[in-house]
């Protein structure tokens, strides 16, 4: 049995030390994003919402991106996102240019112009998903992400007492000891209380970033992922596309939406792509349409009347990683998760070197008594 513990510590600090770094950004990263929606409201207020009602009637689409081509005749929108919660919320164009253009749903005046590759918080989540190095980068937090939850199981490995004796001082903080004994219990007994917090959200991390993930919860429901078919328009040059207008009647039909997010057609096969968001508390409720970009012929669609138990579960994820799903409790339990997790490669660090120090003195001290005796 202590061989086992030995083991498992041994695979508990070398993976730590291996990953310490990069697990420290993206705790760190993913507690400044829990509460991204309130930065964004309090820095970029004039930028997200109008006050100008105007008449009250929203334009259509198709009026919208008619005066966006106006004022911006050389670029290409790639998705229009619009919401309804608040009422004056304003549409926001992205373009292929990662510009992000904010115009008053009411009027069409167009009132600010952002680059999302230089928004703080997009800078923050592309840290936390690939460490700004792309596709090398996503690969890294995708098994770090693994290391992390293999070191959260480890770690309550560790902490689980062996004696019946030493229960009651692995539940509490002794803040009277030693700088290395509080230093040990911050990361040993505070780790107990945040695993619980941080086990969900590094699961719904792995739902992500490990395609076997979503696949294994889909086979124990025993229903196909039909929501990542791909599908394509049928190519055809001589067909005028579509009414965008028309489309988002569809969308709109199926009740009263809080957000509309349109990626518009990349290529000539390519799409248009409504999701249609709906007031809900705990499962998101979310309808997805895709049309062919010339006929309007409804090529593949996604209900959440239909969810199963899967679909409930990867449409809960990201409000579960991101702790959302609980409201302001919910994301300030996040928020303390991640800057706890940011701690654990420097308490764990600090553990580490002390040990290793008192080894090197032993060792020293040894090699002298020897010498002497000799």
């Amino acid at each position: 049995m202590k061989n086992i513990k030995k083991l498992i510590g041994q695979i508990h600090l070398w993976l730590g030390l291996a990953s310490g770094l990069i697990m420290f950004v993206v705790s760190i990263t993913g507690a400044l994003y829990a509460f991204q929606e309130e930065f964004d409201d309090f820095t970029k207020s004039e930028f997200l919402y109008v006050n100008d009602l105007a008449n009250h009637s929203r334009l259509t689409p198709n009026v919208l991106l008619a005066n966006f081509k106006k004022a911006y005749p050389k670029e290409k929108v790639s998705q229009i996102r619009i919401k309804t919660v608040p009422s004056n919320s304003a549409v926001l164009i992205i373009t292929q240019k990662r510009k992000a253009i904010a115009m008053n749903p009411f009027t069409g005046k167009i009132h600010g112009e952002k680059r999302m590759d230089r928004d703080f918080m997009m800078i923050v989540v592309q840290l936390h998903i690939n460490l700004l190095l792309g596709e090398v980068g996503e690969e890294i937090i995708k098994w770090n992400t693994l290391i992390f939850f293999v070191m959260l199981l480890s770690g309550f490995y560790l902490w689980f007492p062996s004696k019946k004796n030493q229960l009651k001082s692995a539940f509490k903080m002794k803040w009277n000891a030693t700088k290395k004994r509080i230093n040990y219990d911050l990361h040993n007994v505070w780790g107990f209380y945040f695993l619980w917090i941080l086990l969900p959200i590094t699961f719904t991390g792995l739902f992500w970033v490990f395609e076997s993930v979503p696949e294994a919860i889909y086979k124990l429901n025993g229903i196909p992922m039909t929501y990542k078919k791909k599908v394509s328009s049928i190519y055809n040059p001589d067909s005028p596309k579509v009414s965008l207008d028309s489309l988002f009647g569809v969308a709109t039909s199926y009740g009263a939406y809080i957000s509309a997010n349109i990626q518009l057609p990349k290529d000539s096969v390519g799409t248009y792509r409504f999701v249609m968001r709906y007031p809900y508390q705990w499962v998101r409720q979310q309808n997805t349409f895709v049309f062919d970009q010339y006929k309007g012929t409804l090529l593949s669609q996604d209900l959440y009347k239909n969810y199963a138990i899967a679909d409930k579960i990867r449409m809960s994820n990201f409000d579960l990683h991101t702790g959302r799903m609980f409201g302001f409790g919910g994301k300030l339990l996040a928020l303390l998760a991640g800057l706890f997790g940011a701690s654990l490669p420097i308490t764990g660090f600090y553990i580490w070197w002390g040990k290793r120090k008192k080894v090197i003195k032993k060792v020293t001290t040894t090699q002298f008594v020897n010498q002497v005796q000799i």
